[in-house]
This record gives C-alpha cells, structure tokens and sequence, in this order.
C-alpha cells in the first residue's frame, strides 16, 4: 500500500513541478512582452529587440510543454485554437524581427499587438472565460 502512495506522491509532485515549470516561463513571457511594450513607448529599438530575444527564447521552452494537459475534457473543441494560436506566435515571432531589422516600427508594434492577443485567447480557453 505504502508503494502506491510513493508512486501516486511522485506523481503529483512531477506534476506540479512542471505546472511551475509552465507558470515560471509564462512569466518570463509576459516580462519580454512588458520589454517590447516599454520599447514602443519609448522609442527605444534596443529594447525591443532584447524583449523580442527573451520572448522567443522563453516561447521555445514553453512549447516543450504539452499545453493540452491545461485545458478541460469539455474543451477539447479548442485544441484547434490553441494549435493555430501556437502557430501564429510562430510566425509572428519571424515577422516581428523581419520588421525590426527594417526598421518598420510602427508594423512590429501591429504585430506586438497581436501576439499580445493571441495570448489573450489562449488564456480565456484555458481558463473558460
């Protein structure tokens, strides 16, 4: 009996561990996108660029992560959201760098934007808004 506890407590505590492992890079995320953000308002390209950098690189880690574990049997309907959601980041990652390296601000700061949303949707799915 005590072996099914250990493996049920391991099992729990790998859980959560990689549930903070997600929370931490969403934080790291929402810190690059406060970067970008700042850079738009005050005109420093500098750092948008170091927040898009930390943004596309905690955005690899997080998609390590099956993100489907988040959302409820009852919204198995939105996979399909969240799987274009993730790929439009994507995109959206490669766009917004195209931009800044030609100094098309005002088109990065479009596409800050709709990063910034596709977060938004992914959250309201995940958290049945």
């Amino acid at each position: 009996m005590m072996k099914y506890v250990w493996i049920l407590l391991l099992g729990l505590g790998s859980a959560w561990l990689e549930a903070s492992e997600v929370t931490k890079k969403m934080r790291d995320m929402e810190y690059s996108m406060n970067l970008m953000q700042k850079g738009f308002f005050y005109n420093d390209k500098a750092q948008i660029t170091k927040g898009l950098k930390e943004f596309s690189q905690a955005y690899g880690e997080f998609k390590k992560y099956n993100v489907f574990d988040y959302l409820k049997t009852s919204q198995s309907m939105e996979e399909n959201i969240v799987l274009n959601t993730l790929k439009r980041d994507e995109e959206n990652i490669q766009a917004l760098q195209e931009a800044l390296q030609k100094n098309k601000i005002l088109k990065a700061a479009e596409i800050h934007a709709e990063i910034l949303h596709s977060c938004t949707v992914c959250h309201a799915i995940t958290r049945g808004w």
